[in-house]
């Protein structure tokens, strides 16, 4: 197993090679000017010629142009490219700091565009960094600006690094797509610096989809311009990239490509891709057989490199420790490797793909700075939203102040609707009440009335016409002979013998009073049958053996009785059902109201008015009065009335 291939990026801004008379002319100007703005200006113009020749030089330039605070649009450039600078030297946290810093004072100027071309660096951290996704997407979208804008050169670089974003997730057709039409661009506007990014990726891509001679001859055309344009840094890597092809098919060829890379980055301060190249190199030693040699390169990959790569290092240590016949030094990087490959493994086997190479090296000037800034920004900030927050929660207060008025008011209001309602309720119930007493005692009266007439009609129809007759056997009596008066006079007795009894008959017999079935209980019927209309309340009135005569005053008292037990029912008992049965028994009239209520206890709840009332009218019929409840399981009274 051996790594093969390193990419080039393609940043916002790539300028052409420094020309040393260029170079001479800016440090000369540099010492005669005393304007600070001019002397920003200068600082930042060599960082960029420094950029392909030398890293270090050039990120000194920018620090010091970056330190000018009085123009925004040239802070923000140089802020751009320092963040160059720090990506060039594989460190991803300083650049993305860099290029955010940039892309904050970009916005502030409303500049869509160069914060659109600060996307496409922000892109190319991605990429190093392993989100490949992430990158597709910034790059995408700021591709698409420029495409709105007709910035085909912009448009170009990230058809670049969205095409080395597809490489690394293997999708090499649409890869070199991309490819293809950011070359087009490129060569016809003529521009050297971005034609020498392309053609190695074109060649790597070519060869990691089969076609080596494609990969060889796009690396040996951008050689040739590298050379031509001065640029060692791509030099750099299309070396790298010709010895992984050349690793296998031509090993002194590859050794000799491979060791100019690592000349070339080690002249450049390059740290970004050496760990391939080492990794190559200690390839070819351990099939040359020289494993020490191959232990020395692999041992500098290993401190550079983590994740499966850092796997991939102990695991060539080990063998080649093995092929020394170091048994103890083979286990020792067999047990590293394991490890570190079960704690990739325990995070959900995701692929690591960032390749974190130094530590922050901001300087502790610029961090101080930096911090105050972020410090004041915080605190203002924080001033902002804790008057924000203190007006939201105010206004929060006053609304829910507001809300709990009207909720209080409306409660109100309902309160005394239904109270009002209920007032309402209960003089309908009274007057309903009031008007089932009359309609019942009307009924009652009819009915006695109607006994009455019963009375006249039987006086009138037996006693009248025998009276008549007597009348008649007087007075033939007067007129008679002596020998027909004894008969005429036995007639005559047994006649008024027939009228006393009569009379007896209906002065003492049951005939007395109305039939109950025909006064009393229709009028207790009617008043249930009103009381049931609601629905809340049914009342199922029966007459199991009841056919007999009351007297008028104990009927309307027995109504009355049974109209307050109905009353109670209504007002207490917050019954459902409601039973009243008339049944006789020894000359007696029994009447039992009963209900499914909530009942009481006949020992706490004190007896109330109505049932008092009901107990002095029983009482004065001479009858009696049985009350059973307990709470839970409704009321039951029983009248006992003599007949």
């Amino acid at each position: 197993m051996k790594l093969i291939f390193l990419i080039l990026v393609c940043l916002a801004v790539i300028h052409s090679h420094a020309q040393n008379s260029r170079i001479d002319s800016l440090n000369s100007l540099l010492n005669s000017t005393t304007d600070k703005f001019e002397i920003a200006k200068i600082n930042l113009e060599l960082s960029k010629l420094y950029e392909s020749i030398d890293l270090q030089k050039g990120k000194e330039f920018a620090k010091k142009a970056e330190q000018f605070n009085n123009n925004d649009s040239l802070k923000a450039e140089a802020s751009n490219q320092l963040g160059r600078f720090y990506f060039f030297m594989a460190d991803m946290d300083s650049a993305v700091f860099y290029f955010t810093k940039a892309k904050e004072t970009l916005n502030n100027l409303d500049d869509d565009k160069r914060v659109a071309i600060i996307n496409i660096s922000l892109g190319a951290v991605q990429l190093r960094q392993g989100d490949y996704n992430g990158t597709i997407k910034t790059l995408t979208e700021s591709a698409a600006y420029f495409e709105e804008n007709g910035d085909k050169l912009n448009a170009a670089k990230c058809y670049s690094n969205i095409s080395t974003a597809l490489a690394e997730l293997e999708n090499f057709k649409q890869a070199i797509d991309y490819n293809e039409r950011a070359l087009d661009v490129f060569e016809t506007q003529n521009l050297l610096p971005f034609q020498l990014i392309t053609l190695p990726n074109l060649a790597a891509q070519h060869y990691k989809n089969g076609d080596t001679l494609k990969a060889i001859g796009y690396n040996l055309d951008a050689e040739e311009l590298a050379v031509k344009i001065g640029n060692k840094r791509s030099l750099s890597i299309i070396y790298n990239n010709l010895g992984s092809i050349y690793l296998d098919t031509d090993p002194a060829k590859a050794k000799g490509y491979l060791e100019k890379t690592i000349q070339l980055k080690n002249e450049l301060n390059l740290k970004a891709g050496i760990e391939v190249t080492l990794g190559n190199l200690g390839y070819l030693s351990m099939k040359n057989g020289d494993y020490k040699t191959a232990i020395s390169y692999y041992k500098q990959v290993a401190k550079i490199v983590k994740g499966k790569q850092l796997v991939f290092a102990y695991n060539q240590l080990k063998e080649c420790y093995n092929k020394l016949s170091q048994p103890a030094n083979a286990l020792v990087y067999s047990e590293k490797s394991q490890q570190l490959n079960d704690s990739i493994l325990n995070a959900e086997n995701q692929k690591i793909f960032t390749e974190i190479q130094t530590k922050y090296e901001t300087e502790k000037k610029e961090k101080e700075i930096f911090e105050l800034q972020t410090k004041n920004l915080e605190v203002e900030v924080k001033k902002n939203r804790n008057r924000n927050l203190l007006f939201i929660v105010l206004g929060i207060l006053a609304a829910t102040i507001f809300i709990v008025y009207l909720l209080l008011k409306s409660s109100t209001r309902k309160r005394i609707v239904a109270e009002q309602n209920l007032k309402i309720k209960q003089q309908e119930i009274t007057q309903i009440l009031k008007t089932q007493e009359l309609n019942g005692i009307d009924a009652i009266i009819s009915a006695q009335e109607e006994e009455r007439s019963r009375i006249a009609d039987d006086l009138h129809d037996n006693l009248g016409s025998k009276i008549a007759t007597l009348k008649l056997y007087i007075e033939e009596l007067k007129t008679s002979k002596s020998n027909g008066k004894e008969e005429l006079i036995e007639k005559l007795k047994s006649l008024s013998d027939e009228t006393y009894k009569e009379v007896r008959k209906i002065a003492h017999n049951k005939n007395f009073g109305a039939l109950i079935n025909q006064g009393l209980i229709p009028s207790i019927k009617t008043i249930a049958r009103e009381i049931s209309i609601s629905e809340k309340l049914q009342i199922d009135v029966t007459n199991i053996n009841v056919n007999k005569r009351i007297k008028n005053n104990i009927e309307i008292q027995v109504f009355r009785s049974v109209q307050e037990l109905l009353t109670n029912i209504i007002k207490h008992a917050e019954a459902t059902e409601a039973i009243i049965q008339f049944s006789e028994d020894d000359n007696r009239l029994n009447i039992m109201v009963e209900d499914n209520g909530k009942g009481f206890s006949l020992n706490e709840v004190k007896i109330g008015l109505g049932l008092t009332n009901i107990e002095k009218r029983i009482e004065n019929i001479d009858g009696n009065i049985v009350v059973d409840s307990t709470p839970g399981n409704g009321t039951t009274v029983i009248l006992n009335i003599p007949l």
